[in-house]
C-alpha cells in the first residue's frame, strides 16, 4: 500500500508540473485565425505569402518573444472562436463587426469597399437610392460602412448573403454567370483575384469612402489589452524604421500609417 501511494503521489506531481507548465508555453504564442481568401490581407496559412497583416504581426511580436501561430477559418466562425477565447485574435476586422473585441488604437490595414459588375454593365453606385433593382452579393458578417449597411438593413436592393470559403472568387463567378448584378468587396482583394484568375474580368462601379480595419483581440482573454498596447508600439516602430513599407511592397501596397495619422 505504501509503495502504491508513493507512486501515485509521484505521478500526480509530474502531472501537476506538466499542467502548470502548459499555460505558460501557450501564453507566449499568439494564435491568429482568418480566412485564406482575403489575399493580400490574410492568405493560406503555411504558404510563402500568408498575408501582409500576418507578416506585420510577426514583425511586431517576434522580437518580443511572442511567436504568431496562424490558422485558416471562415470569417463568421473565426469571430465566434475568437470571441470565445479559443484563439487570440483575427485580422483584419472592422470595429463594427465585433464591437465587443479589444482593439489597438492604430489600424492594421487601409480598406475601400467597391461595387463590381460585369465589364459591359453601365450601372454605377452613386448613393443608396442607386441600388434599387440591383441583385447585390454581400458576405455574412461584413460591415461596409454606414450608408451601405443602412441600405442592407432597409432592403434597398435584393441583397444575397454569402458565406463559406473563397467568397471573393465565388461572388465573381456568380456575377459572370448572371446570377448577380453586382457585388461588394475590398478593391485590393478583387485586384488580387483578377491577377490570379484569368477568367475573372470585372468593372469597378463606385466605391465607399476609405476605411481602416484592425487587429481584433479576444474579449475573453486577459492578455488582449497588453497585446493591443504592444501592437500600437510595434507598428509605430515598423513605420518609423521603414520596415512596414518593405513588408507591404511584395503585396503591391504602400505604408499608409502616416496618412492615417494626418486624418481625413
Amino acid at each position: 500500500m505504501t509503495g502504491g501511494t508513493s507512486s501515485r503521489r509521484m505521478l500526480l506531481a509530474v502531472l501537476a508540473a506538466a499542467f502548470v507548465a502548459q499555460p505558460a508555453a501557450a501564453a507566449d504564442a499568439i494564435t491568429v485565425v482568418a480566412p485564406d481568401f482575403w489575399c493580400p490581407f490574410s492568405c493560406k496559412a503555411g504558404t510563402a505569402q500568408e498575408g501582409f497583416t500576418i507578416d506585420i504581426l510577426r514583425a511586431i511580436f517576434k522580437p518580443l518573444g511572442r511567436p504568431v501561430r496562424y490558422e485558416n477559418l471562415n470569417y463568421a466562425r473565426a469571430l465566434v472562436a475568437v470571441r470565445a477565447g479559443r484563439y487570440s485574435a483575427t485580422s483584419p476586422t472592422y470595429k463594427d463587426e465585433a464591437p465587443d473585441f479589444i482593439f489597438p488604437s492604430t489600424p492594421i490595414s487601409r480598406n475601400r469597399y467597391c461595387f463590381y459588375t460585369a465589364p459591359d454593365s453601365r450601372w454605377q453606385y452613386k448613393h443608396a437610392a442607386s441600388l434599387a433593382g440591383q441583385r447585390v452579393g454581400i458576405v455574412q458578417g461584413y460591415t461596409y460602412g454606414k450608408e451601405i449597411d443602412q441600405a442592407v438593413a432597409q432592403g434597398l436592393a435584393a441583397f444575397e448573403v454569402n458565406y463559406g470559403e473563397d467568397l471573393g472568387y465565388r461572388l465573381a463567378r456568380k456575377l459572370m454567370l448572371g446570377r448577380l448584378d453586382s457585388f461588394i468587396e475590398d478593391e485590393n482583394l478583387v485586384s488580387y483575384i483578377m491577377a490570379k484568375h484569368a477568367d475573372v474580368r470585372l468593372r469597378q462601379a463606385g466605391c465607399a469612402p476609405v476605411s481602416y480595419s484592425y487587429f481584433a483581440l479576444s474579449p475573453a482573454l486577459a492578455e488582449s489589452k497588453t497585446l493591443a498596447r504592444e501592437f500600437d508600439e510595434g507598428i509605430a516602430r515598423l513605420h518609423e524604421s521603414g520596415q512596414l513599407e518593405r513588408i507591404l511592397k511584395p503585396y503591391g501596397l504602400r505604408d499608409w500609417v502616416g496618412q492615417y495619422r494626418k486624418g481625413p
